[in-house]
């Protein structure tokens, strides 16, 4: 019954990855009508009503404690997200998405330092090949390292991301996952919205950062809404559950599987040329998860009664 069980949140896991693995490209068509933080702002708004709604019935759980636990999390998740489409405008659609993994790296450190939990040498293993892989796409084990700003802001993100993951698996157990992933899409869209407000004022040589574009294009619109409730609003409940569930060394070694299935579409649709580092990345990565799912343990029951309080459905 425990395998069955840790097989339905690696499944969740590989929705996600499946559906992120689209998501760069598809938001690159959808700069043509929007920018980065305003194309963030909508998709986080739609998913935001929608867990609203979702958690209608379990609102009266809020508290300080919930306020205390989540917030961090969700800021850390959030700023993550809004600095990884910006990036997205200045890299490439791989870059953007393995620099989005350097989680795996950080993931085993984070759960040390802050939570003096020792991961096994295997997933440490993993998280070093992750890391790897991620280093030869960005050309700095093969060719001398040229980051660009597109590289170092999804490189940031990365690193936030690390810490949503282990905190997430730390620290939200006994916590509503509808409540909790509303509240992470409240924070989100709030974090949106203030981005692309400041980038819009914020004038460098007499123009802004990013100019706020917004297209009322009905068939844009759905398309933008649609797709963000999918990528956004789904996957990050399924992400985070599955997060609960699953080693967070695991969770963040496995994810860069989406990078693997980016860079493949991106070659494929003529938007990168393939090369010997993409390669080599594309071969570590999945060795790495697979490593990273042998050193996957169980928790164990009683997880729940040290890592916060227990708040039940409604």
């Amino acid at each position: 019954m425990r395998r069955l069980k840790s097989k339905k949140y690696y499944l969740m896991l590989l929705i996600v990855v499946v559906t992120w693995g689209f998501d760069p490209i598809v938001n690159r068509y959808l700069y043509g009508y929007y920018s980065a933080a305003a194309l963030s702002s909508l998709s986080t708004f739609a998913s935001a009503l929608l867990f609203l709604f979702l958690a209608r019935k379990q609102l009266h759980l809020l508290s300080r404690q919930f306020f205390r636990i989540s917030l961090p999390i969700c800021l850390a998740n959030s700023l993550a997200c809004v600095l990884q489409r910006i990036g997205l405008q200045y890299t490439t659609p791989s870059h953007y998405a393995f620099l989005e993994h350097l989680s795996c790296a950080a993931v085993p450190l984070i759960l040390f330092l802050c939570f003096r939990r020792r991961p096994r040498p295997i997933q440490l293993i993993s998280a070093l090949l992750c890391l790897i892989g991620c280093l030869l796409l960005t050309g700095v084990i093969l060719s001398p390292l040229s980051f660009g700003i597109g590289d170092i802001l999804c490189g940031a993100a990365g690193l936030l991301l690390g810490f949503g993951i282990a905190a997430t698996s730390e620290c939200t157990q006994g916590l509503d996952i509808k409540l909790f992933t509303a509240l992470h899409m409240c924070t989100y869209f709030i974090t949106s919205l203030s981005l692309a407000i400041a980038l819009h004022f914020i004038k460098v040589n007499g123009a802004p950062i990013e100019r706020i574009e917004f297209s009322f294009s009905p068939l844009a619109l759905a398309a933008a809404i649609l797709f963000g409730l999918l990528t956004v609003g789904i996957c990050w409940l399924l992400r985070n559950e599955a997060t609960r569930h699953i080693h967070p060394t695991a969770v963040a070694v496995i994810s860069p599987f989406a990078a693997v299935l980016t860079a493949l579409i991106s070659v494929l649709g003529g938007m990168e040329r393939i090369s010997l580092s993409l390669a080599i990345a594309c071969v570590l990565i999945p060795l790495a998860a697979i490593l990273a799912g042998l050193g996957d343990r169980p928790r164990p029951k009683e997880a729940a009664s040290h890592h916060g309080p227990e708040h039940t459905s409604a």
